[in-house]
């Protein structure tokens, strides 16, 4: 957190009120991106086909990426993941896609121990099969790039800031994030929506990282739906720069 202390400082925030805004705020959150063996171990795909299960129909939907629940090592994040299953994400990011139609979005969960294959939609035009590439695991730290003044950090809006100049330093960065804040350019996913009642997380952050994307696309859900593997209950909204 080197990088984040020292423009801290440069920009005159008391170290202390620093050291207890980083105690009191940082999460861990799993990294999932494009690397060599020596990075981490592989627990997921970005990209190519989804591995469905027999029978199951395959979304009409762009697929972004899949990921193994059993392969993200326990502390990866603060999260109540459940221990096994492949999580699948599908989403429609073109043009206003998200604001006009419904169901632009889907998340399966995949149980283990079933077979699954390779398979595209059956669709006469059939989403573009984006090039697949393995994602292996990185623990990074998470802070909020957005923050808001209180009594205990009267600085907190400008440490969201400097998380904001600085988190290219010290994060791994990576194609899907599992866990921790989301990145806001305008709404944030978990606050700024009336998800209703409940603690509701960022579960993942799939982002444009590999140019596929104009944003990043978040999956939120209350904890005690995903300790329970319902992950039928997540929700996921989309932001962009713009």
């Amino acid at each position: 957190m080197d990088p984040f202390r020292e423009l801290a400082r440069d920009q005159g925030i008391p170290q202390d009120e620093v050291e207890r805004w980083l105690d009191a705020t940082i999460r861990p959150c799993a990294m999932l991106g494009a690397g060599e063996s020596a990075d981490g171990p592989v627990v997921g795909r970005f990209g190519g086909l989804p591995p469905m299960p027999e029978g199951e129909p395959v979304p009409d939907l762009p697929f972004l990426a899949s990921v193994d629940l059993a392969a993200i090592a326990p502390g990866a994040t603060d999260l109540p993941l459940p221990r096994d299953g492949t999580l699948l994400f599908f989403a429609d990011t073109s043009e206003s896609t998200p604001w006009t139609r419904g169901d632009w979005s889907r998340l399966v969960h995949v149980p283990a121990g079933g077979p699954v294959s390779p398979c595209g939609p059956g669709d006469e035009s059939p989403p573009q099969v984006r090039s697949g590439h393995d994602l292996y695991l990185v623990i990074d730290p998470s802070l909020p790039n957005r923050g808001d003044h209180t009594e205990e950090f009267p600085h907190g809006e400008e440490l969201g800031e400097v998380w904001w100049e600085t988190s290219d330093d010290v994060q791994t960065g990576g194609s899907v994030q599992i866990g921790g804040y989301p990145w806001v350019w305008n709404n944030d996913p978990v606050r700024d929506y009336d998800h209703g009642a409940g603690d509701w997380v960022l579960l993942a952050e799939i982002g444009a990282d590999d140019g596929d994307l104009s944003g990043r696309v978040h999956w939120v859900i209350r904890r005690d739906d995903l300790a329970a593997g319902r992950f039928a209950q997540a929700r996921a909204c989309y932001d962009t720069a713009s």
